[in-house]
């Protein structure tokens, strides 16, 4: 997958308009030292939380035979109370929690979400749209609009490349502080091999504003890779890739999520300094 960078050289686009915000060390303004671990846990909390959503829509379109595509099977991860409502002559898709239940693996969701889509999931073309009514993941709120697009297989390599925005996006924890992004990502679905599962590997950017109200970018330099086989066992965030985080003032700092270990471990460099550091489960 070393050729990631080249293929998806479009996504960075969307990352340059946003780079200003990583000025010079001569003109900022002095501040307090930035808590590295707390941004990269923000960034990463929403995420896992929107992988966590793509699944959970993978396994609606499952259920209702509409995934087409009798390779790719998930282990579903809902609890047994959820209520999946179709209405195929709209297009329409509504996955309901109710007030609330846990997953087998520990994830608790609340409220809906909110389903469009113009064809099957795994039909080239297709475009999902998804917003969120009241939607909760283990007590944090998502908000916002999510549009995926199918845009086609590579049938040498095994893998499936979608485009990805998100728009007026918000994670609010339960202290009532937020995160507000607008994302654009591209990302690569591989196809099960033998005991290895589905993995995606994500390029892109964001920005918005963090729990701190600074203004950030975001920006991954080698693809974030989610196995499968480590979701499984509740290790949500990426298991390999890099990512650097620019805030508002106090410069940019580098995130690097080691060679694909199921694992918590990050490890941050800011300038000639880093650390490693475990991040709390999402």
């Amino acid at each position: 997958m070393k050729n990631l960078k080249s293929i998806f050289s479009i996504a960075f686009a969307f990352s340059l308009g946003i780079l200003m915000l990583s000025c010079s060390e001569e003109t900022e303004t002095p501040t307090p030292s930035l808590d590295e671990a707390d941004e990269t846990s923000q960034e990463i909390d929403l995420t896992a939380t929107l992988e966590d959503v793509d699944e959970v829509i993978l396994v609606g379109f499952q259920r209702n035979g509409f995934s087409d595509r009798t390779t790719v099977t998930l282990e579903e991860d809902l609890c047994a109370s959820v209520d999946i409502q179709w209405e195929p002559t709209a297009k329409k898709m509504t996955i309901d929690f109710g007030e609330g239940c846990t997953s087998p693996r520990g994830v608790t969701r609340s409220g809906k979400i909110i389903v469009e889509y113009t064809g099957r999931y795994w039909a080239p073309g297709t475009t999902i749209t998804t917003t969120f009514e009241n939607f909760f993941v283990n007590e944090r709120q998502i908000e916002g609009t999510r549009v995926v697009t199918n845009e086609g297989f590579n049938a040498e390599e095994s893998f499936f490349t979608f485009s990805t925005s998100l728009e007026g996006g918000r994670i609010t924890w339960p202290d009532g502080t937020s995160r507000i992004t607008d994302a654009r990502h591209q990302k690569r679905i591989y196809l099960p091999n033998g005991d290895r599962g589905l993995i995606h590997a994500v390029l892109g950017g964001s920005r918005g504003e963090n729990r701190n109200s600074n203004k950030y970018a975001t920006e991954i330099s080698e693809p974030l890779i989610f196995l499968q086989g480590c979701i499984r066992t509740g290790v949500r965030i990426p298991s390999a890739g890099i990512m650097s985080i620019g805030i508002e003032n106090r410069g940019r700092i580098e995130v690097d999520f080691g060679d694909e270990g199921c694992d918590r471990e990050v490890t941050i460099r800011r300038g000639d300094q880093e650390r490693t550091i475990t991040l709390p489960r999402p």
